[in-house]
């Protein structure tokens, strides 16, 4: 039991030491500390609010989808029932809705009345899928049944919406590597100027064989530190970007998802957590020879 004891004791005493090291690293460092978490503050803010944007188009393009009706126009002398029958068998399937020709016709006589002829209209059915993904399957499937005479529904609308959902990610990948790249970077040169300033120190610790991993952590708890810091101060300029861009989703009728600020702001601390050591990573492996 003693043994345990003295073994946790020494434990927290080395966890202590590390971060006192850490401490004072920050402490060496300066007003450089406050140019490093403006810097990642800013990097995350930009790829926080593209983040957003991506996922809010993707919300949208599902919104899109499950509201989107696949038209199935009948052909005539066709029993309904019988082909609403085979559509329930489809996998996928989140509501049918009938439209008879008299009611098709009787609605358009409202809006445009029209002399004494015959009802040139066809029996339709619309359907909507649980999710967007569905829909070309489902047409495909709906072309081949012997009563379908025709199969519509809005591709051009969602093919768009996709194609500007795919081109935001893009953007948001292309940008997102360049300002880790620069992160990587400054904190990279700035830790380095650190083990410069400690070099001596390390030399009387490699001497006294003091472990690798004691002199590696305090410069990567601060890396880590510098992106939890900028993580957190990015998450105020994303809250408010993302209450204009919910409000003209609103405006455009789609609902925005307020969990959304939540979920990016848990990837930009891992994300400024992980390029922030990363970075630390890269000066102790280039000037650091432990």
């Amino acid at each position: 039991m003693t043994d345990i004891v003295g073994s946790l004791t020494t434990e927290f005493r080395i966890t202590g030491r590390i971060f006192r090291e850490m401490l004072m690293g920050l402490k060496r460092t300066g007003w450089m500390n406050v140019i490093i978490v403006i810097t990642m503050a800013s990097i995350l803010s930009i790829f926080g609010v593209l983040m957003a944007i991506v996922i809010q188009m993707d919300v949208l393009v599902h919104t899109i989808g499950s509201e989107l009706e696949i038209s199935a126009y009948l052909k005539d002398n066709t029993t309904v029932s019988t082909v609403k029958d085979k559509l329930l068998t489809l996998p996928h399937v989140k509501k049918i809705t009938i439209i008879s020709k008299e009611k098709a016709w009787s609605d358009m006589q409202k809006d445009y009345p029209l002399p004494d002829i015959n009802n040139p209209l066809p029996n339709t059915i619309h359907v909507q899928m649980v999710n967007e993904k569905y829909i070309p399957e489902t047409v495909d499937k709906l072309k081949v049944f012997p009563e379908v005479d025709e199969v519509q529904y809005a591709k051009k609308v969602l093919d768009k919406v996709r194609s500007i959902t795919k081109g935001a990610s893009l953007v948001g990948i292309i940008v997102s590597f360049f300002l880790g790249i620069l992160t990587l970077f400054i904190i990279s040169n700035t830790i380095h100027l650190l083990i410069q300033g400690k070099s001596r120190e390390i030399e009387i610790l490699r001497m006294m064989g003091v472990g690798n991993w004691y002199i590696r952590l305090p410069f990567l708890i601060q890396g880590a530190v510098y992106g939890l810091a900028g993580a957190l101060i990015s998450y105020l300029p994303l809250s408010i970007a993302y209450f204009y861009i919910s409000q003209f989703f609103n405006y455009l009728g789609f609902a925005s998802n307020d969990m959304i600020t939540s979920y990016v702001l848990f990837i930009l601390i891992l994300m400024g957590m992980l390029v922030g050591s990363g970075g630390a990573a890269v000066a102790i492996r280039k000037y650091l020879e432990v």
